[in-house]
């Protein structure tokens, strides 16, 4: 099949790990496969963080200048728990379903690539039952209730860790590692690099720099912590903290009150963003000294290819508890120590790292064992290996 005929469908969404791992695919997809952004479908959601109006999601934020087709359909988060939001958000599953029937049977790809996430399920199901073969990407070292559901439609299942072999049929199963964004890469700055996350390294560069994020929506615990450490935290430190947007809690705007009511001396060491783009992604990850927040997959896999230090703060509520064992493989090479949840509130921020400092300094840290674990070409083998069926 010629390139310009192929059709591709790519669904992932719901937090920044699933998203950041479905753009990876689109943007290669057009860049380094050739196969026309006009012939490219992402699927994503509607859904934003509870309480925000529908049409707020992330993934309308995060896709708006890519240039593939985009569709965003009225899918709803699985809950293991009944709550209020429960039978509202199941009825978004059923509404999502439909709405994903309706887009494949129009567009009629030649096949899905899943990244994963809530959103993947209803796109999973309708591929199922219009017979269209279903390629999925797990990130995770264990695995969440939405990829248990679209694995049993999958064709093929491509792993990042080798231990969630054992939530799928291990025919189905292929370990490559996980999708690395190629912006991670990138060290130094360019003209697009974020002027203000480039101000961190003007002035005070004798103070190490640390980066917090609770991920692509942002953590509140996490940055109600940050906010009330942060005078402490700035007699040391550089701070970055990325808050997410959430239009309930308003943490950027509380982050940007705070700032600027600290004295000029300490407000040039603090830099607060909603979101790190991919423009400035890369340089801030690879000048960090520090990293500090949640362990999505992604997260982790990243830190663990750039070799960098962490402390990590697990979700609790998850799935098999998959942030921690996320969190864990990191800590146990040893370039990682984990602050738990329930312990986040009433800890000492600074003491924490400060700990985690001198523990790195003690530490034999197995930097062979890193590259064996996060290889770093698992999106080119699984591209390959799926579009050598169909570019023939």
């Amino acid at each position: 099949m010629l390139r310009s005929k192929i059709k591709i469908v790519v669904t992932g969404g719901g937090s920044g790990g699933h998203l950041s791992v479905a753009k990876a695919i689109l943007q290669a997809l057009t860049e380094n496969y050739d196969i026309p952004s006009n012939n490219i479908h992402y699927i994503g959601s509607d859904l934003g963080m509870i309480g925000e109006k529908k049409g707020n999601s992330l993934e309308k934020k995060i896709m708006k200048d890519s240039p593939v087709n985009k569709h965003y359909i009225r899918a709803g988060k699985l809950q293991r728990k009944l709550s209020p939001n429960s039978i509202p958000l199941l009825l978004r599953t059923f509404l999502g379903i439909k709405d994903s029937f309706k887009i494949l049977r129009k567009e009629k790809p030649n096949f899905i690539i899943s990244a994963g996430g809530y959103v993947s399920v209803p796109v999973c199901f309708s591929a199922w039952i219009l017979r269209i073969p279903i390629y999925l990407h797990e990130q995770t070292a264990s695995v969440g209730l939405s990829n248990k559901i679209a694995g049993k439609f999958a064709k093929k299942i491509y792993l990042s860790f080798e231990s969630s072999k054992k939530y799928f049929r291990e025919s189905k199963t292929s370990h490559v590692g996980n999708i690395v964004r190629k912006h991670i890469f990138i060290k130094d700055m360019t003209p697009d690099t974020d002027k203000e996350i480039l101000s961190l390294n003007v002035t005070n560069k004798e103070l190490p720099l640390i980066y917090i994020s609770g991920g692509g929506l942002g953590s509140h615990k996490i940055n109600v912590k940050v906010l009330d450490s942060i005078k402490e935290l700035l007699k040391s430190y550089r701070i970055l903290l990325q808050t997410g947007s959430n239009s309930i809690y308003k943490d950027y705007e509380k982050g940007l009150e705070f700032r600027n009511k600290l004295p000029a001396f300490l407000k040039e060491r603090f830099v607060v963003k909603k979101y790190i783009d991919e423009k400035s992604i890369g340089y801030v990850i690879n000048n960090m000294d520090i990293f500090v927040g949640r362990s999505g997959a992604n997260t982790v896999y990243e830190l663990g290819v750039l070799k960098k230090v962490a402390l990590l703060i697990p979700i609790p509520w998850v799935t098999h508890n998959e942030q921690y064992l996320n969190a864990k493989i990191l800590k146990d090479v040893g370039t990682a120590n984990i602050l738990e949840d329930k312990y986040l509130e009433k800890s000492d921020l600074k003491k924490e790292i400060e700990r985690l400092k001198k523990q790195i300094q003690l530490r034999k840290i197995e930097y062979d064992k890193l590259e064996k674990l996060f290889p770093r070409n698992a999106l080119a083998h699984i591209l390959d290996d799926i579009l050598q069926n169909y570019l023939k």
